[in-house]
């Protein structure tokens, strides 16, 4: 295969977005679209090579296997060495644990389904685990599984029906990972099923060229069609941002952009000239180390962080992503691609040999429980102060986990929500809490209060409100509720259906009542404010001097930020289209959780307790100790007053 200096351009056009769109560099707010790029070009290469082989009837699972060997693994495996001293220095130990954990799949790429079941891409949380971005290099691997196979398996067959056989996968595909963007959406992002068709878009190019040369009578409309591709891949970048349905057919821009670039961007054009300058052919030779860097080294830095890391600081890590990316390249990448340095019985020993290391090492030290006893975790446990916020999530389920008894009771499709839960005996009111995550806060802290209980039986069904269905409607608490209250920390999808939710509630002779969303209090990855504030304590005054009026003071910025902070523009839209619902439906019963969480009258809103106690584990979810004290702050401003 005739090499293509351009191609390697376009990897630069590939890793530089996705480096500084995980810099934090807004503009290129779409930059994560970089990885699109990626797919393509590898379904083209890849292919490329493939069909030359096939052709010549030389083709063999085993050279391709040594190939993928030689280019991906050593120089994974170094970076994956390379990131655990730090894990072992920084990470609180629920983080060791999902880091070890992320090395077990990364070694048998498997990370982009461990990264599904974890989070959400675009969480705050997701950016500071070191080895997320290895979800594609997982897809990418399992695409290469079964393609080569097939390829084999009906080569005879004419590349007419194997182009017809890939189109349908292509197309259902495709219109699977439209439908998972909006109903599936992390799963969408991740999965293979739903990824495929960007892999296929860039496998159509090779089977087109194979059969097509370039024209040079055609410049012109070769120079039209490769200018539009880059400005496609251009648009993405700068255009799209983290609140689109992604993948999708959105995703369609910058991946139709790329094989318009591969296809018609042939030599004498001006797209051709642009990324074959030897600055864009350098960073494209090296994007692959660099995409490997980037991640484990902004993850570290932010965890290690308080505060969000400065523009010049992340513009020097970049910078550094960059030397590093041209070292491994050159003493690693570049050095096992060589046959007559390293045989293909070494790198395939190396291979088996160091992913066994990795499956073992990981699987033995996944028992450790996040190693509790390190330093860094030890000298954090302040009186009852709990540093690791993921544990104090996780913890904040037991109540639901235990009445249900059921272990993976969460936030929503719990078998537990379609029992009946109310006595029809107690002449209590019914009240059946409906929503996300938060609805768990709020059953925390009305079973937190006696004088609640007293008047109340409680509830859950847990679900994002754009996802109710007549599997809340048909359910037995449902049917003897007497009033129904959403909560959730609502999202443009939730606004789109809410009306017609409430109208249904009202219709079926209930009561309704809407918790307005939570003030979202700064936060910093796993940290919280209250752990930014009392860090600086500890580091300032020293645990031992520590007082009560301290204490107040971290109440008290956590109100000044509550008064003054700007929620920004996105989330003033939102809150004012709930308001907007509200006012539609005066029967609705709205009820403010600041209310409860802060007492203005004493300029405060409680984050922390005394006995250091955090009573949020993140930008506004309660810790279980938080729910049983905001289960007394409810009693004493009658929150429950208007129900």
């Amino acid at each position: 295969m005739k090499y293509r200096p351009e191609i390697d351009g376009l990897r630069a056009l590939a890793v530089i977005p996705v480096i500084l769109f995980h810099a934090g560099f807004h503009i290129f707010s779409g930059g994560f679209v970089g990885v699109d790029v990626f797919f393509v070009i590898s379904g083209y290469l890849i292919t490329s090579i493939i069909l030359v082989e096939m052709e010549q009837g030389r083709f063999s699972l085993v050279n391709f296997y040594e190939r993928r060997a030689r280019r991906i693994m050593p120089v994974l495996f170094f970076v994956m060495a390379a990131c655990f001293p730090f894990a072992w220095l920084y990470l609180m130990p629920v983080d060791m644990k999902d880091f070890i954990q992320s090395i077990l799949a990364v070694s048998t790429f498997s990370s982009n389904i461990l990264f599904w079941l974890e989070s959400d891409y675009f969480d705050t949380a997701a950016e500071l685990k070191p080895l997320l971005h290895t979800w594609s290099l997982a897809v990418e691997e399992q695409y290469y599984i079964f393609f080569p196979l097939f390829l084999m398996f009906t080569w005879r067959m004419g590349k007419t029906w194997i182009v017809t056989v890939l189109f349908v996968v292509f197309l259902l595909s495709l219109a699977l990972g439209g439908w998972g963007s909006y109903k599936m959406s992390t799963a969408a992002f991740y999965l293979l099923p739903m990824r495929g068709w960007e892999l296929l878009i860039g496998v159509f190019a090779a089977f087109y060229l194979s059969r097509h040369t370039p024209n040079a009578a055609y410049i012109g409309l070769n120079n039209v069609l490769s200018l539009s591709g880059l400005a496609l891949i251009c648009f993405a970048i700068f255009a799209y941002d983290e609140s689109i349905p992604f993948p999708g057919l959105y995703a369609l821009v910058p991946t139709v952009g790329t094989v318009l670039i591969i296809v018609f961007a042939q030599q004498g054009t001006l797209v051709n000239r642009i990324l074959s300058q030897k600055i864009f052919v350098g960073i494209g030779l090296i994007s692959y180390s660099a995409y490997l860097w980037h991640q484990p080294i902004f993850a570290f830095v932010k965890y290690r962080s308080f505060t969000d890391p400065s523009a010049g600081l992340m513009l020097s890590l970049c910078l550094g992503v960059l030397v590093l990316a041209y070292l491994s390249w050159r003493f690693v990448e570049k050095p096992f691609r060589n046959k007559s340095a390293y045989s293909r019985r070494f790198v395939f020993t190396f291979t088996g040999v160091t992913t066994s290391i990795f499956l073992i090492g990981g699987s033995l030290l996944n028992l450790s429980d996040g190693f509790k006893s390190r330093e860094i975790y030890a000298q954090l446990k302040v009186g009852e102060y709990q540093p690791d916020n993921r544990e104090l999530g996780a913890e904040s389920w037991s109540q639901l986990r235990a009445l249900s008894g059921d272990a993976e009771y969460g936030v929503d499709n719990n078998a537990f929500d379609t029992t009946l839960w109310f006595d029809d005996t107690d002449p209590r009111v019914r009240l059946l809490i409906v929503g996300n995550s938060h609805s768990k806060d709020i059953f925390n802290v009305l079973t937190s209060s006696g004088q609640t209980m007293e008047q109340f039986q409680i509830a859950r069904f847990g679900s994002e409100i754009f996802n109710l269905d007549k599997r809340l409607f048909d359910s037995p608490n449902y049917g003897v509720a007497d009033v129904i209250m959403f909560v959730s920390q609502y999202k443009t999808q939730d606004i789109e259906v809410f009306g017609s939710v409430i109208e249904q509630v009202i219709e079926d002779g209930k009561r309704v009542s809407l918790v307005k969303n939570i003030y979202e209090f700064e936060e910093f990855g796993h940290r919280t404010y209250a752990d930014f504030l009392f860090n600086l304590l500890l580091q300032n005054e020293g645990a031992e001097n520590i007082t009560a009026s301290d204490i107040q003071k971290v109440n008290n910025k956590h109100f000044q930020q509550f008064q003054h902070r700007d929620p920004g523009q996105f989330r003033k839209q939102l809150n004012s289209k709930i308001d907007d619902i509200t006012m539609k439906y005066k029967q609705v019963i709205v009820l403010d959780r600041m209310d409860y969480v802060c007492d203005r009258s004493k300029e405060v809103c409680y984050a922390i307790t005394e006995s250091y106690q955090k009573l949020f584990y993140d930008y506004g979810h309660h810790t279980l100790q938080g729910a049983r004290f905001f289960g007394s702050r409810i009693e004493r401003v009658n929150w429950l007053g208007a129900l």
